[in-house]
């Protein structure tokens, strides 16, 4: 969904965002300025200011007269808090669906609050009051003035709350991945922990953002800065009619509410997706520069959350640690802060309303104590603890820095590891580092193997299944590439493991191997049609290969690609190179790839263009040395180029050069079309699919026809601008990952159902 919002009052919004400030009138134009570009569904903006005094409520009139999105402000008369203010605002949300909308009308009077504290509100909103329909919005985001969301940030939350929900784990929130906007290289919070002393800490807060949490994974709670709740969950939870409590003012309640979410059934998830930029101001470690008034606040609510949450079941996590921080707490306000003795002389106060919301806050319970009380000292828990485990073997592994299948492996693992499949991948000790043990999110077993041409692949792949069916717990299914490997597939089958083979292209026809290595494809070829229990395929010609000489069908699902341009990224100083002035071959150094034939035709064009051949091949030393032997001038050889510095040259490119003769679908052809490069291919049926009329076309057995394209593509800018445009065109309809992980999710749940065993056609 990437609708534009509807003018004020056209419709009933399906998000309502709330939002309090205090004193936030810096921080409201990137607020607007961020709310403008946000995707998703029509949303509705309700702010609630505490009083401001600094100029807050000008620029909040002046942001919403130019919103192109309802928005509806309440001014009340004193500060009541974060809670008290977000209770408004929710009271105004949720007014709509039962009293036809008055946001500027009169507010039902809590019984807790004083007189002067009853949220007495100057109404004034911009536009028409939304939802004229009388509809609730399904969604409510809780969001900070002093957080900037990503235009994305609502989208990626909704869709997450809908994929993952189900009767079983109904979802009732959902937040993202905070970054501290000093720095936007600092975490500010990954979703909210329990610790065994009490402590709801935000996961990652103060470290370097290297990628951590790269998951969706369930959390204990999420940070009231950014979080989007379900409606039903924030009725299903309110107490007394509020869904926070007011007593808690400021710091903490967004805890106490991911408590009474996780007491009533509902799960909390984190999106690493979602981002956010937090320009959060009170830290822990700041809390000597704080005001006595938030550090009041701030021990109060500790004892508040002790009180309304605490069981017999979390003490045997929490009793030691929290023990031990109360008596440093008590000692740390006696000798350092005696101005939060007050703090206690509160709670006293107010014993007897504590205790009576304490008994309707347990009275709601649905779940047992025990379940919530696992959180302590945990930081999350997989989406869903059943679904079982996906392995992929055959590769050398990932961090990807080789080939076709590390790079689909890359993409492929981890975005399955974001929608809750717990992942492992099998690499190659030579490959990655025997220490690594996780990769944005997908488990890693490293395991040698014989570093030779033929053995490489066989003896870990050997290893591979071995290691799996003795020690891979929860296994059901299994993605193994290279059609080699099919002799080994019957290893799994002890773990019940319903095993996928990628056969990629047609093996036995590639120049590099010899008869041995072509007679080991070519039963190969035929043990792929009756071992697993599917063969992916992912080129139409591949597809048709199998269906026509073996009868067998195949799941075809293709590569994807994800464009992250670099431009002037500092290789092209460092290989002297300009933007738009040189040919780019990505390949492995083999001779079905003919790199050899593009450089010994390169000699033939005119002009001072260089060619720069990135590639390598482990075992081809001698062939790669007599193709530099008699290379022209211009060819620039930097060896495997990858990460940054592979993207970096995509981005800058005049033209890509393709010239495989063997194989289904080049990821290096889909690539550079993602990237917006013209792309020059090998006349073959596999990359006619791929590039289809999006390419110039050579043949890679005529020098002169090779020659022409290079000469075409430098001649005529315009028609070379005009093809890599068309070629990004296709890339983005073609080759999308996320709709690649998509059909493998699918086939993955296929292969799990155990009644389809080893025998699924696929």
């Amino acid at each position: 969904m990437n609708t534009r919002n509807e003018p004020h009052g056209a419709k009933s919004a399906d998000l309502a965002i709330c939002t309090v400030t205090w004193n936030d009138a810096a921080n409201l134009p990137r607020f607007f300025e961020a709310l403008a570009g946000l995707e998703g569904p029509a949303f509705r903006l309700i702010v609630v200011d505490n009083a401001s005094t600094d100029g807050t409520l000008d620029r909040l009139r002046e942001g919403a007269d130019r919103a192109s999105f309802p928005v509806e402000l309440i001014a009340l008369d004193e500060n009541t808090g974060f809670a008290g203010g977000l209770n408004r605002a929710l009271e105004t949300a949720f007014q709509s669906a039962e009293a036809g909308g008055n946001p500027g009308g009169a507010v039902p009077r809590h019984p807790r609050t004083s007189p002067r504290a009853r949220h007495r509100a100057r109404g004034w909103h911009a536009g028409a009051p939304s939802s004229p329909d009388g509809g609730e919005p399904t969604y409510v985001l809780s969001l900070n003035a002093d957080t900037w969301v990503a235009p994305d940030y609502a989208l990626r939350l909704i869709e997450s709350l809908r994929r993952f929900t189900s009767d079983k784990r109904p979802v009732g929130a959902v937040t993202g991945r905070l970054l501290r906007a000093e720095t936007k290289e600092t975490i500010d919070a990954c979703g909210m922990a329990l610790t065994r002393s009490w402590r709801h800490v935000d996961r990652g807060a103060d470290r370097v953002d290297r990628g951590q949490y790269p998951a969706t994974e369930r959390v204990f709670g999420g940070s009231g800065a950014a979080t989007l709740f379900l409606s039903a969950a924030l009725r299903d939870i309110a107490v007394a009619g509020r869904v926070f409590d007011d007593d808690f003012h400021s710091y903490r309640e967004d805890a106490e509410l991911c408590f009474r979410l996780r007491q009533r059934g509902w799960e909390v998830l984190y999106e690493p997706r979602a981002r956010a930029l937090h320009g959060r101001v009170n830290l822990p470690r700041r809390r000597r520069q704080m005001s006595r008034e938030i550090n009041f606040h701030s021990l109060k609510n500790r004892y508040l959350l002790q009180l309304y949450h605490r069981t017999l079941a979390d003490a045997p996590r929490t009793l030691f640690a929290t023990s031990l921080r109360e008596l440093g707490i008590l000692g740390y306000v006696l000798l350092r802060e005696p101005s939060s003795l007050a703090a206690y002389a509160w709670l006293w106060r107010n014993r007897r309303r504590i205790l009576e919301r304490r008994r309707l806050v347990r009275a709601r319970r649905s779940v047992p104590p025990r379940t919530t009380a696992r959180w302590f000292g945990r930081e999350s828990l997989p989406l869903d603890p059943e679904r079982p485990r996906v392995l992929i073997l055959g590769s050398r592994g990932i961090p990807a820095n080789y080939s076709g299948y590390e790079t689909m492996i890359e993409a492929l693992a981890p975005r399955l590891a974001e929608r809750g499949w717990p992942v492992t991948v099998y690499c190659r000790s030579h490959y990655v580092d025997r220490r690594l043990r996780s990769h944005r999110g997908v488990d890693l077993v490293v395991l040698p193997t014989l570093r030779t041409k033929y053995a490489d692949t066989p003896v870990h792949t050997l290893l591979s299944c071995l290691h799996a069916t003795l020690f891979a717990r929860g296994a059901r299914a299994a993605l193994v590439v290279n059609g080699a490997n099919a002799i080994f597939l019957p290893l799994l089958w002890p773990r019940r493991v319903g095993t996928a083979l990628h056969v990629d292209g047609i093996e036995k026809r590639r120049a590099k191997w010899g008869w041995p290595g072509r007679l080991v494809y070519a039963l190969s070829e035929r043990l792929a049609c009756l071992l697993p229990g599917a063969t992916v395929s992912d080129a139409e010609i591949i597809a048709d290969h199998y269906r026509d000489r073996y009868g067998r069908e195949t799941t075809m699902i293709r590569y994807g690609v994800e464009p992250r341009p670099i431009v002037s990224h500092p290789i092209l100083d460092e290989l002297g190179l300009e933007s738009r002035r040189y040919f780019l071959y990505v390949s492995r150094f083999e001779p079905e790839n003919n790199p050899h034939r593009v450089v010994a035709a390169y000699a033939r064009v005119g002009g001072d263009l260089p060619l720069v051949m990135v590639g390598d091949a482990p075992y081809a030393s001698d062939f790669i040395a007599e193709m530099k032997r008699t290379a022209d001038s211009r060819v620039v050889f930097p060896g495997a180029v990858y990460g940054d510095r592979y993207r970096g040259l995509l981005s800058s490119a005049l033209a890509t050069v393709h010239a495989t003769e063997v194989g289904g679908t080049h990821p290096a052809l889909v690539e550079a079309m993602g990237y917006g490069n013209c792309v020059l291919v090998n006349d073959e049926p596999a990359n006619r699919e791929t590039a289809a009329d999006a390419a110039i076309y050579f043949d890679v057995q005529d020098r002169t026809s090779l020659t022409a394209a290079f000469e075409q593509a430098a001649g005529d800018p315009v028609r070379t601008r005009l093809l890599g445009e068309r070629a990004a065109t296709r890339a983005a309809s073609e080759y999308n990952w996320d709709r690649v992980t998509d059909q493998y999710e699918e086939l993955f749940g296929r292969l799990c159902d155990r009644r389809s065993g080893q025998r699924s056609a696929g």
